[in-house]
């Protein structure tokens, strides 16, 4: 398809949303709000109609069409366009049939069909439940349903979007247990028409793959932040993909960061309708089984947000309602850092199908994408992997991209990357360039909402409200003698792996405790998360032969040492695949290259004009044997 201008479109409507939150109080809302939202799903219990068999065959439905609308797209590509409105407003209490059972309930019962509909659903306002009444939308086998909606459900706005159901007719169901002659005058305002067969036709590319593959068993918490949007913008209704994430209160705030262009036209009644499909996956690797799509919160408002022209093209949203820790949620992590990430992923819903992973292993790159910030989103491209070469296609837009520790780095805007094409590159909106790129006041920046109370740190890692939270903190010992990777948060009864690197002229000894018992004497060492903090020490002694793990006979040489702009790194009689990490005097990875030897005297060439002046560690491993070297970068003159 090209550059993925089917990933973003200029949606019919003009009347942009502007939700204004003054600085002053903007700490003040996250409180009341956090501590207000309760959550507005259906009971989830079964409609009187479907349990008591009711007969709807001497429903007349109602019967509507579709009208025929022309996208106004930029040149001749288009987005994943899903479905269109279709006003109907109906007033329920005119329109609908009334039956009484034996046990004295009330029964308000109507039918609406769209012939042609792969799935449909209905838009209600001036939607007002009363008492310990309910309100149901089957369709007619009842093999599909959603609420009960109840009193719990009434906003302010009178607005409430359902969940979208497979095949052409639905069954609206009002129960009430008084007797009287009319149910609540409220309005089916819209059916929401969807054509795009997202099942039936597994809409994404034969190439992706599934997030329950074995590409995404380290992915698995990350997996829980991800949600389908279905996205209403003026008449018509498209899919995007975005995440929950984290704020330093870890408060579960349902915050929800997905790209601008996904709605960037759309009304703030639009908004208000829109609906979010969590945990919307296959079981396993393959696209068989059912795929869940009860579990829909529906409603948002914007935080804040900076548009793909001349910015970088994220949107943050406040969904309407909580999301139930039944669920198993997970709010990402984020990372400010600047530096390029190594390897990591993207998790998204490609053509708005079943949830899926893409997998990168060659370092992003800064990339300027056409309209936007100069210098302001990576580049990525995707690795094939054993369970096929995950891209991402229309729908995708807004999916997170996570660096190698699980944290968001990006948001995605655009592409040429296909099944047909895997090898073209993407682009993601900078996270660190979000915070306050595009301006520093709370509706055009991340910072006020993520870290209200302006903490400094660099990164924040992901919340599990299921789980206690805590750290894993590694003392070494000495302090000089190596570094450590994979010390962070982790949950209860996760399963931490820390990985100790020796620097040269050091060999690593074993992990002890605290009260000095010996862990283990092996390189890796792996635990279940207790539920309160865990700290193990890292000890090394000094090598007299200065040689660390092994590589005893291969010579390694780096040349130019101090370098300012490239450095070049000899292997000499190594073979097979050889790791080469470059680690700043924090223990942060900041470059990752892994080479395949052809010959066994071959030089590796690294551009470091992005690393800052100081002193870093050259870590060279073969299997399980390391070898480390200092480089020092000088200023760039």
């Amino acid at each position: 398809m090209g550059i993925l201008w089917h990933r973003f479109f200029d949606d019919l409507t003009t009347n942009n949303l502007k939700i204004m939150r003054a600085p002053v109080f903007y700490i003040l809302l996250l409180f009341l709000i956090t501590n207000q939202l309760i959550a507005q799903i259906g009971t989830n219990e079964l409609p009187a109609g479907i349990k008591y068999n009711t007969d709807i065959s001497a429903l007349n439905p109602y019967v509507f069409y579709p009208h025929s609308v022309t996208l106004d797209q930029p040149g001749d590509k288009e987005p994943l366009h899903a479905g269109y409105s279709i006003p109907v407003n109906i007033d329920f209490s005119e329109a609908a049939s009334n039956i009484i059972l034996h046990d004295s309930l009330n029964i308000w019962q109507l039918r609406v069909r769209v012939p042609g509909a792969v799935k449909l659903g209905i838009v209600f306002s001036e939607l007002r439940i009363n008492g310990t009444d309910k309100l149901f939308i089957y369709e007619p086998s009842g093999r599909n349903f959603t609420g009960a909606f109840t009193n719990n459900n009434n906003r302010y706005h009178g607005l409430l979007s359902t969940q979208v159901m497979p095949g052409n007719e639905l069954v609206i169901e009002y129960i009430s247990t008084k007797l009287s002659a009319y149910p609540p005058s409220f309005l089916i305002d819209e059916l929401i028409y969807i054509f795009l067969d997202t099942e039936a036709e597994k809409s994404s590319g034969p190439c992706n793959v599934n997030i329950n593959c074995d590409e995404g068993f380290m992915w698995q918490k990350q997996k829980r932040g991800v949600a389908r949007i279905l996205l209403r913008s003026g008449n018509n209704w498209f899919n995007c993909s975005g995440s929950l994430v984290n704020n330093t209160l870890e408060n579960g705030a349902p915050y929800f960061l997905t790209a601008d262009h996904c709605g960037a036209n759309a009304s703030e009644e639009d908004l208000l309708v829109w609906q979010f499909y969590f945990n919307n996956e296959y079981e396993g690797c393959s696209n068989s089984g059912n795929v869940p799509d009860t579990m829909v919160i529906t409603g948002s408002t914007i935080l804040a947000k900076a548009a793909l022209q001349g910015g970088t093209d994220f949107k943050l949203l406040e969904l309407e309602e909580s999301v139930p820790d039944s669920w198993n949620p997970y709010y990402n992590g984020w990372s400010l850092s600047s530096r390029p990430a190594p390897k990591g992923v993207t998790i998204h819903h490609p053509s708005g199908d079943a949830k899926k992973i893409s997998t990168f292993t060659d370092e992003t790159t800064t990339a300027t994408f056409s309209g936007g910030l100069s210098g302001a989103f990576w580049r990525t491209v995707w690795t094939e992997t054993e369970s096929g070469h995950g891209v991402t296609e229309g729908g995708s837009s807004g999916s997170p991209l996570f660096d190698q520790d699980g944290l968001i780095i990006g948001t995605l805007t655009g592409g040429g990357a296909s099944c047909t094409n895997p090898d073209l590159p993407d682009f993601y909106g900078k996270f660190y360039r979000h915070w306050q790129s595009n301006g520093t006041t709370p509706e055009t920046s991340l910072q006020p909402w993520l870290n209200p109370e302006n903490d400094d740190l660099l990164h924040l890692f992901g919340y599990d409200p299921n789980r206690n939270t805590d750290f894993v903190k590694v003392d070494i010992v000495p302090a000089l003698g190596g570094t450590i990777q994979g010390a962070g948060y982790y949950a209860e009864d996760e399963l931490v792996s820390l990985r100790a690197v020796p620097q040269k002229g050091f060999k690593f000894l074993n992990w002890t405790d605290t009260l000095g018992h010996i862990l283990s004497t092996d390189i890796i060492y792996e635990f279940t998360m207790p539920e309160t903090q865990a700290q193990v020490f890292a000890n090394f002694i000094e090598s007299p032969t200065g040689v660390t793990e092994g590589i005893a006979d291969q010579i390694i040489s780096i040349y130019p040492n101090p370098a300012a702009e490239k450095v070049f790194i000899k292997l000499e009689n190594l073979h097979n695949q050889v790791d080469i990490q470059f680690i700043n005097a924090t223990g942060q990875i900041v470059l990752h290259k892994r080479h395949s030897v052809t010959n066994e005297n071959m030089t590796a060439e690294f551009d470091i004009n992005f690393l800052k002046p100081g002193i870093y560690f050259i870590i060279v491993s073969n299997n399980q044997n390391t070898s480390t070297q200092k480089l020092i970068v000088n200023p760039k003159f």
